[in-house]
């Protein structure tokens, strides 16, 4: 007599001890997950329709909040400004992130210790890093312009005007960041295998070539992937600005992060705030949906997509 084993029918399933123990171990991260995630941003969403103010009566007032503030010039120009900074900021990181790590591939001497002065910037607290940066850019004391000044060009006071604040911020944002691009970089770049690059040695091809042809993209994917992470956080900067400019002079260096702040915390107005923080979350969501998508399809052949 044979024993079949009847499968359960389709769109049902049975619970046995395994489900429960992955249940029992998943289950109180979850709940932390859904306790300071999801509740707090179904909060944020709710009070984005309303006239939140600390010591007012709150009312409802529906879409009024997300049409003023996409009509506002002051919210059209942070914007702005933030993909300028987004766009220059990580394209910097990439080129020197990247030419940094094809350097550090060769036999260098001492690469070990030059791997960890270049690591360094990473580990520094953001908070530490912009306000040794704040000092070191200072028109009166600081070293930049000591430098600037014993090679005899003249001194720049950094914070005081549009062109030279944007800059001082996307300096200090490079710096403190482009060491994640290395990192990634350099370990793709090592996972290459060997047998690769001598064959097209052998067959005579020379650096511009194994780099176009073969190692560029054989290390697109982790490239894509450092690229996605780092436009979603710079994306969302505000400790360097605000406390480097504050976002000044004027608005000059005001980007979304910081107009989200000044409505929720100087103005007191929580309903803009909440508003402009959904604005930019959906803006955040939907460009890292492209993004992985584009990593996605670049990573996979057809046949597993």
């Amino acid at each position: 007599m044979s024993h079949v084993h009847a499968k359960p029918a389709a769109g049902r399933y049975r619970f046995d001890a395994n489900t429960w123990l992955a249940a029992a171990l998943l289950g109180p991260v979850a709940i932390v997950l859904l306790a300071i995630i999801v509740v707090p941003s179904i909060d944020l969403f709710v009070m984005s329709f309303t006239d939140a103010s600390p010591g007012m009566d709150t009312e409802w007032v529906g879409w009024k909040n997300y049409v003023r503030i996409l009509s506002n010039p002051d919210f059209q120009a942070a914007l702005v400004r933030n993909v300028i900074f987004v766009v220059t900021v990580v394209g910097l990181e990439m080129l020197i992130g990247l030419g940094i790590a094809l350097l550090l591939e060769n036999p260098l001497p001492l690469r070990g210790l030059w791997m960890a002065l270049i690591v360094a910037p990473y580990a520094v607290s953001p908070i530490v890093a912009v306000v040794m940066w704040k000092y070191m850019l200072d028109p009166n004391f600081g070293v930049v312009n000591f430098m600037m000044g014993s090679a005899g060009f003249p001194t720049v006071a950094w914070f005081t005007s549009a062109g030279t604040s944007m800059a001082g911020i996307i300096v200090i944002a490079v710096w403190k960041e482009f060491s994640f691009v290395t990192i990634v970089s350099f370990a793709a770049l090592k996972a290459i295998p060997h047998d690769f690059v001598e064959a097209a040695r052998i067959d005579g091809a020379g650096y511009p070539q194994i780099l176009r042809f073969i190692k560029l993209p054989m290390i697109l994917p982790a490239l894509s992937i450092v690229m996605m992470f780092r436009i979603i956080y710079t994306l969302r900067e505000f400790a360097i600005v605000h406390t480097t400019t504050g976002g000044g002079p004027g608005t000059s260096t005001e980007i979304l992060a910081l107009y989200l702040y000044k409505q929720a915390f100087r103005y007191l107005n929580f309903g803009a705030g909440a508003a402009t923080g959904w604005l930019m979350l959906l803006a955040t969501l939907l460009l890292a949906g492209f993004l992985v998508r584009r990593t996605y399809r670049g990573m996979f052949t057809e046949r597993y997509r």
